[in-house]
């Protein structure tokens, strides 16, 4: 379980910077303004990022201790 979660910690930081690239393309292609609009989805993926990185440490410190205790 532990791969799969660092796995989808990864792919979402790939996605952030994904669609930033993205972003910063259309900033320069297009306009400003409409380059301002792609940005949501580099926001919305970052935070996905950090939601499962605090929650993938939290498990796994869960997990640890239960381990600790039940041998």
């Amino acid at each position: 379980m532990r791969k799969i979660n660092r796995l989808m910690e990864h792919f979402w930081l790939a996605v952030a910077i994904g669609t930033l690239l993205a972003a910063l393309w259309v900033m320069y292609a297009e306009s400003l303004n409409e380059g301002l609009r792609w940005l949501w989805f580099p926001a919305i993926a970052s935070m996905m990022f950090v939601f499962r990185r605090i929650t993938r440490r939290k498990l796994e410190a869960m997990d640890d201790r239960h381990k600790e205790r039940h041998g």
